[in-house]
């Protein structure tokens, strides 16, 4: 076999529609794929576009993870492609190696950025599986085999209608029934392959492709091995079975795995001794490992790890699987589908379940105490134990909240991400924390932890409009509210307090200022990241910058942006985290209504209250003040303008002092310590692990100036103003 300008070296593969040779181009002296197509299929018109359309396709994408076309063409009959060569094997050769948790998510992360652009382009694969996957020497992993790719906008299947498009292994329920697809089918089909990697076993088995489809349809997943629980909720997401339960994109799914490879360390499996010996070993581990540890190491020594029983509808008939396709096959089908419909629960298995559980319950807590800290990124303590239990710890039931977000803009989609269930206004929850995701076009995508009590079921989240770039990336803004001026006692009200009044209104920012938010600024001016002291970046207020650090930010922020950012002096900050309140927290004079209102290290009673640890959480994981604003009491105390020896309170001093006045309190601070008064000062020089910001952002003020004697014979500028406002007067009379 020749084909011109190539030297054929040997064959490398062999499909069904192609063999694929290692090969040299004589032109560059490169070493290369070159795909030629059967000769056998080249009359057939079918696979003749297959073979095309694949080069025209790979022509229109470029990625590092998807494979280049260096040239196409056609000799004596024989349609060849002639691509890059990825020497380091498939995927499927590595599933049978062994992959760690680290490679899956990095391999995952790599294959979804291919589909992002692909699907960017108006493109899906179709057939994603370890065999296209293949890898570069340096290990990164390359997507190859479009031949069934197509637009996601088309009808056209390049097949009689109803047929399955795609591998049986890998391919989604709706693929499977030959329905219209889009991206999200190769969403499914990639989490099918994240299963693999990290089982080392197929998703599905059976005696037939058909019967392979009809679970893919039908049946649920089972769960991953337990030492990597950490990604079961997030491959859950990815295996629905209606594509609008799964992640939207491929960027939601890459922006879950970087989460989740920032803030998861690969967890070392509990050895399974003996019951008890393991349980207690388990529990011991609690005070410095992820709550998670609880959900899913003690369901499996309790024999729980299997998904509890629950009644289905009756399984799908051969003619929704596939429709216009011969008798033989559908009955194939019915003969695969179990007759069974709808499973009846246990008996007696949900109490012996249920008494185990409250033997764990009592001793666990009897031996460590309650007040054991957990990440906020994930449910607490309280609620990971409901969730094993299926009941609520305190009254026996599940207290139903309803949740409402109001995003601005109104019309914005929500979503919540750590949860199955689809969010719709007032939709009623377990009390606990929940990851929203607030999206609208030409606005920033807001992400953010709540948590839910009765307190707090009305959650308002404004969106940032997304049209403020830099170096072609989006900035992320901070998200501000409005304080309109006034006048409030300053001051400890139990002593004596100093009436101040704020002249000017101002926007303060309704967070403390996030890693995400400093990152970027220190990204784009070469500056070194602060540490996060082990505990995670992202939606975590940022720690370990001193004043003179938060200045250099807020003197970015303004030339980027053009707007008038600040520090918010003493009284600013304390007219603001009072929220219209005259007591000595934002919440009333009582200490001990802190509970699940602020993140302290005693006297809180909150679930992050804790002995042994503690570390800052999510900005927004507890209620706002009145004024809409979060964590102004513990999490990370907060840097102000002033001088912390100032004499006039009111006084907003730009020049050097020693110490600058912290305030609000920080997670290390008892909770007389977080009192809205309370102040300390520190060396502007100086970093801490507890210490933040927020800022202030001035509103200029408009002054309209009247006419003034044109003497000098000059056209007179137009006042528009002026003229605004004698229209409105004119109108009015």
């Amino acid at each position: 076999m020749q084909i011109p300008g190539y030297t054929i070296i040997k064959k490398i593969n062999a499909g069904g529609m192609a063999t694929v040779f290692l090969a040299t181009q004589h032109s560059v002296g490169r070493t290369v794929a070159l795909k030629i197509m059967k000769p056998s299929l080249d009359k057939d018109p079918e696979f003749h576009q297959r073979f095309q359309r694949e080069a025209n396709i790979i022509g229109q994408l470029s990625h590092p993870n998807i494979i280049p076309i260096y040239d196409i063409g056609r000799h004596e009959g024989l349609n060849y492609i002639s691509m890059e060569f990825l020497p380091n094997g498939s995927l499927d050769e590595k599933i049978k190696l062994g992959i760690t948790q680290e490679q899956a998510i990095k391999i995952t992360i790599g294959i979804a950025a291919a589909l992002e652009q692909a699907h960017s382009k108006g493109y899906m694969h179709r057939d994603i599986k370890p065999e296209n996957i293949l890898f570069r020497e340096d290990g990164s992993p390359v997507l190859t085999d479009f031949g069934i790719a197509r637009t996601i906008k088309s009808k056209a299947n390049m097949t009689q209608v109803g047929t399955v498009i795609g591998t049986p292994y890998y391919m989604s329920p709706e693929q499977a029934k030959g329905e219209p697809s889009d991206g999200r089918s190769d969403l499914y089909s990639l989490g099918v392959v994240l299963y693999e990697m990290l089982s080392g076993e197929k998703l599905f088995h059976a005696d037939s492709s058909l019967a392979i489809s009809v679970k893919h349809i039908n049946e649920q997943p089972p769960a991953l091995p337990g030492n990597f629980s950490v990604l079961q909720p997030l491959l859950d997401i990815l295996l629905e079975k209606e594509p609008e339960q799964r992640f939207q994109t491929a960027r939601e799914l890459i922006e879950a795995l970087e989460n989740i490879a920032l803030h998861n360390p690969q967890l070392k499996p509990v050895k399974e001794k003996s019951f008890p010996f393991s349980l207690f070993a388990m529990l011991g581990r609690i005070v410095s490992q992820d709550a998670k540890l609880i959900n899913t190491k003690t369901k499996r020594l309790l024999g729980l790890n299997r998904k509890s029983p629950v009644s289905r509808p009756p399984i799908k008939t051969a003619n929704t699987l596939i429709t216009n396709t011969n008798t033989q096959f559908a009955t194939q089908i019915s003969s695969a589908a179990p007759q069974q419909t709808r499973i009846e629960p246990a008996k007696d298995t949900g109490l012996v379940a249920r008494a185990s559980i409250y033997t764990v319950l009592i001793v666990g807590f009897l031996f460590f105490g309650w007040q054991v800290f957990f990440n906020n990124e994930k449910p607490s303590a309280k609620e990971q134990w409901a969730s094993i239990t299926g009941q609520n710890s305190d009254t026996g039931n599940p207290a139903l909240i309803p949740l409402t977000v109001n995003p601005i803009p109104k019309e914005a989609r929500v979503r919540i991400l750590n949860i199955r269930e689809k969010y719709a206004p007032g939709i009623e929850l377990p009390a606990g924390v929940y990851h929203l995701e607030i999206s609208h076009p030409g606005f920033g995508t807001k992400k953010k932890w709540v948590r839910l009590s009765a307190q707090n079921s009305s959650i308002d989240i404004a969106l940032q409009k997304s049209n403020q770039t830099l170096n072609g990336n989006t900035l992320p803004l901070p998200e501000l509210v409005l304080i309109k001026a006034g006048t409030f006692l300053m001051g400890n009200p139990n002593i004596q307090g100093t009436q101040v009044t704020i002249e000017r209104d101002f926007y303060i920012s309704r967070y403390e200022i996030t890693f995400n938010e400093y990152d970027f600024f220190a990204i784009e001016t070469n500056r070194s990241l602060p540490d996060d002291s082990g505990w995670g970046r992202g939606e975590r207020p940022v720690i370990n910058i001193s004043w003179d650090d938060a200045n250099a930010y807020i003197n970015w922020l303004n030339k980027t942006t053009g707007k008038i950012y600040r520090l918010p002096s003493a009284a600013e900050w304390e007219y603001a985290a009072r929220g219209n309140t005259t007591s000595s927290y934002w919440w009333g004079n009582n200490a001990e209504d802190a509970h699940d209102r602020t993140n302290c290290r005693f006297g809180c009673k909150s679930w992050w209250d804790s002995f042994f640890d503690n570390k800052t959480q999510v900005v927004g994981a507890f209620p706002p003040n009145d004024f809409g604003l979060h964590d102004t009491a513990g999490n990370v105390a907060e840097w102000t303008i002033d001088c912390a020896d100032t004499p006039n309170p009111s006084a907003n001093p730009q020049t050097a002092c020693l110490k600058r006045a912290v305030r609000g309190g920080a997670f290390t601070s008892k909770v007389e310590n977080i009192a809205t008064y309370s102040q300390i000062g520190f060396t502007a020089t100086k970093s801490r692990k507890n210490i933040g910001f927020r800022v202030l952002q001035e509103i200029p003020q408009i002054r309209i100036m009247e006419d003034q004697p044109n003497t000098e014979n000059q056209p007179r500028r137009r006042n528009i103003f002026r003229e605004l406002r004698d229209s409105i007067f004119n109108r009015d009379n």
